[in-house]
């Protein structure tokens, strides 16, 4: 596979993790809510960051037939 390609891959893949980590903490973790004030804008965030990044993945994916299982 192209290195670049590979490297766009990973970058996004990332963004992903870090958007789901942030999610969980949200959702799951109270002490989230002292940390911040506008817990809803914060979800929006990340959820944001989650979609672009999965949205950015798949046109990869779609254009360039590679075969990622993360």
């Amino acid at each position: 596979m192209n290195k670049l390609l590979m490297a766009a891959i990973d970058s996004y893949q990332a963004q992903k993790t870090e958007a789901v980590a942030h999610l969980d903490l949200l959702f799951n973790d109270a002490t989230m809510i002292g940390e911040h004030t506008d817990l809803l804008t914060e979800v929006k965030k990340w959820t944001d960051s989650l979609s672009q990044a999965e949205s950015n993945l798949n046109v990869l994916r779609e254009n360039f037939d590679y075969n990622q299982s993360k």
